[in-house]
Formats: structure tokens, C-alpha cells, sequence
């Protein structure tokens, strides 16, 4: 045997020993992982029967039951079931486990990591805070909005959607504006989470809020239906010096309300307007409100020069019902760009009732 063919020999060897020893560190690892999993997996079932006996207690005793000796003395993963079973609960269920979390000292201990350097530690800690704590917090969580970090900024908003403070209305909008301003989409999901009890302040920032708090109030006040709105989104709508993402967000919300007060108005925007963004949003606005008072403005819409609003007027025509459906037929004959849009509108119509046709067995 040649030295070249030794040194490959003992070189394969030492190959294959190091490929063995990986193969067993990998197995003694995944067994470890699956141990200590089944271990985890043991004592969460084990402390199951605390958090429902918590639950149990505290109907008859609320403030006994959170400073029960069982809490106090039972290890750190309660604090996990606790944090794992707050998103699921609501009321007085979910107001027994804020209390054991601040039993045991994990709000205050997140309060404390909010001024922390580490920026994952102050969105960690406002993480927690926004499912474990409550109104008393909202200070500190709204004083996070403005932090260094986008990622920090974030998770105060998301957490106080999720603590349902209504009080944090006004620093959520107002944070939508200067250098660290949110996105419209995190602010948005968070007034979302807070609910209805927030609208009434909603309605107030339509008049006096920045332009981007008005929009995002309109937009989340048509989400939620509020009626009481109509007024306050109407006197948006024809402010020619207001921005067009305010009058756009109006009309919008408008027609999600669905108030025939609102036909009037929309169908200004559409024939007086001159933006094709405000016409397609007046004429989805009449669509949804399907008021027949707006047949005539829709039609008149066919005959504009923007595509997207001949579309939108011959969509809302064919969501109207029978009698803007049959303006549509009449304007369907012919070429011109009108009748093209009226043709597709109603194809779109025949294929939806295609769809919605019942499967006859044989």
C-alpha cells in the first residue's frame, strides 16, 4: 500500500467517525428535545386543574382566589398557561387571570422591562401588558408610541387594542402623524380591537382630528356600522379643501353604513367630482346603499372617461336591483365604452346567479 493510499485510508476512517459522532450528538439532542417536551407537556396538565380551580374560585372570592396559596407557590410555567389562555377569554374569566398575573408579580416585572435598553425587552414586556394588564397601564403603553424602535411602536399599539382601555383612542391617532408615525394598518387593527366602546371618540376626531386620524376614523366607523356616524361622515365628504384620502375614506364608510341619507351626497361626488378615486368611491358607496334615487347619476357615470369609474357605476347599477339592471340592458346595445361596461356588469351578474344555481341530482 502506497503512502498516498494510507493517508486516504486513516483520512476516510477519521471521515466516517466524525459522521457517526454527528449522527449521535443529532439523536442524544432530539432526545433531549422530545424529554424535555413530555416533561413540559406533564407539568402543563398538572397545573390544568389550578387555573380552571382558579377560574372556579374566583367567582365566590376575587380577590382571595389570586392570592390563593396555590398561585403563589406553583412554578413559572402557570405564568405561561396563564399568558396562553388570556387571548381566549373574555369578561370576568379573563379579569381572574389578569389578577394572578398580578399576584404573582408578572405585570409589575413587564412595567419595569418597558424602560428597559433592549428594544425586544420593552416589546416584550408591552406584549404581556397589552393581554395581562389593565386601564392602569395605558400611560405607559401610549408613552411607547413614540419609541426609537418601529418594532416597540408597534407592539404598544397592538397591546393597547388588546387591553380595551377606550382612553387609548387619542394617542393611537394621534400617533399616526409626526417623525415615528405608524402605519395606518397597525393603528387601524388596533382601534379594531378595542370595540365598540370606542366610536364615540371616533366621531369626535372626524371633525377634529389630523387628516389621517379623520380617514382611519372614517374607515373604522364604517367597519363597524355606527349609524350615529352619518352626520359627521356626510360633512366630510364635500370638503373640496380636505384631502382626497379623508373624502375617499367618508364616502366609503358611507356606503358600508348604508343609510339612504347619504344618496344625495355621493351622487354630488360623483357627477360634480372630478377625481376618478372619489367618483369609484361614490358609485361603490350607492351600490351597497342601493338606494334607486341614484340611478340616474350611476348612469350618467357610464358615460365618464375613467374606466375604473364606468365599471364601478355599472357594478353599483347591477347591485341596485331589477330596475338598474334594466338600465343596464338598455345601455348594453352598442360599442361604445358605456354599453362595453354595461355588458360586463351584467355577465358578472349572470355568472354569480350561475354559481349560486342548485346542483339538481339525477
Amino acid at each position: 500500500m502506497t503512502t498516498l493510499a494510507g493517508v486516504a485510508l486513516v483520512l476516510g476512517a477519521v471521515l466516517a467517525g466524525l459522521v457517526v459522532v454527528l449522527l449521535l450528538a443529532v439523536a442524544v439532542e432530539h432526545l433531549q428535545r422530545t424529554r424535555s417536551q413530555a416533561r413540559d407537556a406533564h407539568r402543563r396538565a398538572e397545573l390544568m386543574p389550578t387555573v380552571h380551580a382558579l377560574l372556579d374560585d374566583d367567582e365566590d372570592d376575587p380577590a382571595g382566589a389570586a392570592t390563593d396559596p396555590r398561585v403563589v407557590s406553583a412554578p413559572r410555567l402557570l405564568d405561561d398557561l396563564v399568558l396562553d389562555l388570556l387571548p381566549q377569554l373574555r369578561g370576568e374569566d379573563r379579569r381572574a387571570l389578569q389578577r394572578v398575573l398580578v399576584a404573582r408579580g408578572v405585570v409589575d416585572r413587564a412595567a419595569t422591562d418597558l424602560t428597559a435598553r433592549a428594544s425586544w425587552r420593552r416589546g416584550r414586556a408591552a406584549t404581556l401588558l397589552g393581554s395581562a394588564a389593565g386601564a392602569d397601564r395605558t400611560p405607559a403603553l401610549a408613552a411607547l408610541l413614540a419609541d426609537r424602535s418601529a418594532d416597540v411602536r408597534g407592539a404598544a399599539a397592538r397591546a393597547l387594542g388588546k387591553a380595551g382601555d377606550p382612553a387609548a383612542v387619542t394617542p393611537l391617532l394621534t400617533a399616526l402623524t409626526g417623525a415615528r408615525a405608524l402605519p395606518l394598518g397597525i393603528v387601524g387593527m388596533a382601534l379594531l380591537d378595542l370595540g365598540t366602546p370606542v366610536l364615540p371618540a371616533l366621531r369626535t376626531a372626524l371633525t377634529d382630528g389630523s387628516p389621517a386620524a379623520q380617514a382611519l376614523a372614517a374607515e373604522v366607523l364604517g367597519v363597524q356600522g355606527d349609524p350615529q356616524a352619518t352626520s359627521g361622515l356626510l360633512a366630510l365628504v364635500p370638503g373640496h379643501r380636505l384631502p382626497t384620502e379623508v373624502r375617499q375614506a367618508a364616502a366609503t364608510a358611507l356606503g358600508r353604513i348604508g343609510s339612504p341619507r347619504a344618496t344625495a351626497a355621493l351622487t354630488g361626488l360623483l357627477t360634480a367630482g372630478h377625481l376618478p378615486v372619489l367618483q369609484r368611491a361614490a358609485a361603490e358607496a350607492l351600490g351597497r346603499i342601493g338606494d334607486p334615487a341614484g340611478i340616474s347619476a350611476l348612469v350618467s357615470g357610464l358615460h365618464v372617461l375613467d374606466p375604473g369609474v364606468r365599471a364601478a357605476c355599472a357594478d353599483a347599477l347591477a347591485a341596485i336591483g331589477e330596475e338598474g339592471r334594466g338600465r343596464l340592458r338598455v345601455l348594453a346595445i352598442g360599442t361604445s365604452p358605456a354599453s362595453r361596461a354595461a355588458l360586463s356588469a351584467l355577465d358578472a351578474v349572470a355568472t354569480a346567479r350561475q354559481w349560486r344555481r342548485p346542483v339538481v341530482s339525477r
